[in-house]
């Protein structure tokens, strides 16, 4: 199922012709069959990760850090939507464990104890290589590059 959920999202990108995260962002909703949802948070800017994702029963919540930069910003997002469309939430039983010893343990915290932060994580790298294609449809499909300084803010 997943596999055939991310080959419709990208033949939908495709076909469609984004030209921003916003369109792949209500895309992933429709495939997943409920909102994901992108909001910003402030708190994130005085922690080490640029975002993660929440899976609620009604939702995923995708939360980022504050930047001024729309580039950045879409590779964060879409970084996250890896993770949503892959259903990583769906195979990793460790941080259920560690939600059920830890109960009021911040979500993001969780993510950070198990490490998944580095890029020799399977899910990680599998997040990172989904954000780079959709950067690279995005781009495919606007009609001047990005500007060098989004990319800094």
């Amino acid at each position: 199922m997943t596999a055939s959920r991310i080959d419709a999202f990208w033949a939908r990108g495709r076909d469609e012709g984004w030209s921003g995260v916003d369109q792949a962002v209500a895309a992933a909703s429709e495939l997943v069959g409920k909102p994901v949802v992108v909001r910003e948070e402030a708190f994130l800017a005085a922690e080490p990760v640029c975002g993660f994702v929440a899976t609620l029963e009604h939702e995923h919540l995708i939360m980022i850090s504050p930047t001024p930069s729309q580039t950045f910003r879409s590779f964060v997002i879409g970084h996250e939507l890896g993770h949503v469309l892959h259903a990583h939430h769906e195979v990793s039983a460790q941080s259920a464990y560690i939600r059920d010893v830890i109960p009021d343990l911040p979500e993001y915290k969780v993510e950070r104890a198990m490490a998944r932060g580095l890029f020799e994580n399977e899910f990680e790298r599998e997040a990172e290589l989904f954000a780079d294609r959709l950067a690279q449809l995005i781009r495919d499909h606007r009609s001047r590059p990005s500007a060098f300084r989004g990319v800094f803010g």
